[in-house]
């Protein structure tokens, strides 16, 4: 029998009963046979009566909030890279949990529409938040008022997608490692510049991190919108160098347009063993890696967030999900909640430090 006739037939039950209480089938001194209901008796089997109809509201009520489709809200539009994975993780969380899953964009005020929104609905596992790094342990930095506090009212569930940066320069140059762009920086400081992808990104704010411990704070940092007019300005010399994800310039630097000097994991990527990582050449401090992860409300109950970590485990455990983020230039990066809670709370805290350094605002 499916659960739509076990509520069905639940729901018929509840409202017979409701029906057979308030005609007062049951009367004072009402005699069955032999038996004589005294009014104790009667008054008794009402109140039992009465309890057995609040357990089977509340057991129906269970049962309807259990089969509520959960959602996933995400703060940019449909398309882009965030987008993309909640949709993955939602089609797998569906087939794994045999609960619907859906995808509910709210873009806008740096994707922190969504994390807001986590503040006014129940805390029950069944509003989610899909969030990438910057939208957690940087955007709060960068404005006067975020709307939420990411320690006090994000619950964290998992990380889910892990991805690391890269120092890139232009191809048809001599600049090859990086005491050899240490030297083409001092030797035209008033024209070097390095390019990000986003103002207030978590890419600007690695740049600046990047720049000081390689001791060249002084070269401008140029901000795009979006990481393609980023190459493309790189590859024509409009700019020194590049501070992105790696996946978007593999292409280029195997055609040879690019030449990536380092990247930022703690060890080489899988789709670049021959290209050294920063922490090789002395700067441990530069490791960083972006994210995205899951996160519920303040006070979700722990077995609950419990229950949606195991699902989410098991949903990255997915051949196909693996393919499906290897496409996107991503890994799959589960981790438990306690470990994404350090995470977060620790990069949140070396990222607001580099935020203030900087004095950049977002809203000025």
């Amino acid at each position: 029998m499916d659960e739509q006739t076990n509520r069905s037939r639940l729901g018929l039950w509840i409202r017979r009963l409701e029906h057979t209480i308030g005609r007062g089938a049951i009367k004072n001194h009402q005699s069955f046979g032999d038996i004589h209901l005294t009014p104790f008796i009667t008054q008794r089997a009402k109140l039992l009566a009465l309890a057995s109809l609040a357990c089977f509201s509340m057991l129906f009520s269970t049962l309807t909030l259990a089969q509520a489709p959960v959602k996933i809200l995400v703060g940019f539009p449909p398309g882009g890279g965030v987008d993309a994975v909640a949709r993955m993780l939602a089609e797998r969380l569906e087939k794994i949990t045999g609960r619907a899953h859906i995808v509910e964009n709210r873009s806008g005020a740096g994707g922190s529409l969504p994390a807001r929104a986590l503040l006014t609905v129940p805390a029950d596992g069944n509003t989610l938040l899909l969030a990438p790094d910057t939208t957690v342990i940087v955007y709060p930095y960068t404005v006067t008022t975020a709307g939420f506090n990411p320690s006090t009212d994000l619950m964290t569930i998992a990380r889910v997608t892990s991805y690391d940066f890269a120092l890139t320069v232009r191809g048809n140059n001599d600049i090859r490692n990086l005491d050899q762009l240490r030297e083409a920086i001092k030797n035209n400081s008033k024209a070097a510049s390095i390019a990000n992808p986003a103002a207030g990104n978590l890419l600007h704010f690695y740049a600046i991190a990047l720049t000081k411990a390689l001791s060249l704070e002084n070269i401008t940092h140029v901000p795009y919108r979006g990481v393609a007019p980023a190459i493309t300005d790189t590859i024509g010399g409009e700019v020194t160098a590049l501070v992105t994800p790696v996946g978007p310039v593999l292409q280029q630097a195997v055609s040879g347009r690019l030449q990536i000097l380092a990247t930022s994991g703690s060890d080489r990527g899988a789709k670049t063993p021959n290209i050294p990582t920063l922490k090789e050449l002395g700067y441990p401090q530069l490791v960083s890696s972006g994210w995205f992860g899951l996160f519920a409300p303040a006070k979700t109950p722990a077995d609950v967030i419990q229950k949606i970590n195991d699902s989410v485990k098991q949903a990255l455990l997915d051949p196909a999900m693996h393919s499906k983020l290897a496409a996107l230039d991503m890994e799959a990066a589960w981790n438990s909640a306690q470990d994404f809670r350090s995470l977060v709370d620790s990069e949140g805290k070396k990222w607001a430090a580099v935020v203030k350094a900087s004095g950049f605002k977002a809203d000025q």
